[in-house]
């Protein structure tokens, strides 16, 4: 027989946003896992075909699920237990580059990341930079080594919050 574990509202809350943010994590590293195994490690401009497109979608996907559980919610104002990192200073660095990208690259139009020049002509009326943005292969492995050792984390703390409940 099924039977509901009975949680407090905040530990219901607490635990529904880690059990998303593992989800959310999860497909990031399956992105970067995808990204790595392609060798997509330059910018996909540089590509021919549809692969520019596809590099560009896991990229987009990878960075703005990474970042997901990190944002702030609309939600049951539970934001991610930051002591669930425990990020050396690469991996912090790392982490704080990413969740800038989603928020100025990718989240929002950013103007301070869009530069454009208008021309006069009528064939070509502008020249814009393009938002395209890869990693190494070592930021890849990073990444995944990051992701990994938090999902471990959070399954351990759903797994505490779980046992707590009546």
């Amino acid at each position: 027989m099924i039977e509901d574990v009975d949680l407090s509202p905040r530990d219901r809350a607490l635990y529904e946003k880690l059990h998303a943010s593992h989800g959310d994590l999860g497909i990031a590293s399956s992105c970067a896992h995808y990204i790595l195994k392609k060798g997509w490690h330059t910018l996909s401009f540089l590509r021919r075909g549809s692969v520019p497109l596809q590099q560009t979608a896991f990229t987009t996907t990878m960075i703005v699920a990474y970042a997901r559980p990190f944002a702030g919610g609309r939600g049951k104002g539970i934001s991610f237990p930051e002591r669930l990192l425990q990020y050396d200073p690469g991996q912090t660095a790392f982490h704080k580059r990413l969740l800038k990208l989603r928020s100025q690259e990718y989240a929002h139009t950013d103007a301070s990341t869009i530069s454009v020049r208008p021309l006069k002509g009528s064939v070509v009326t502008d020249i814009q930079s393009i938002r395209d943005i890869s990693f190494s292969p070592d930021e890849l492995k990073l990444l995944i080594d990051m992701t990994q050792g938090v999902s471990g984390r959070i399954r351990q703390r759903l797994d505490d919050i779980r046992r707590s409940g009546s």
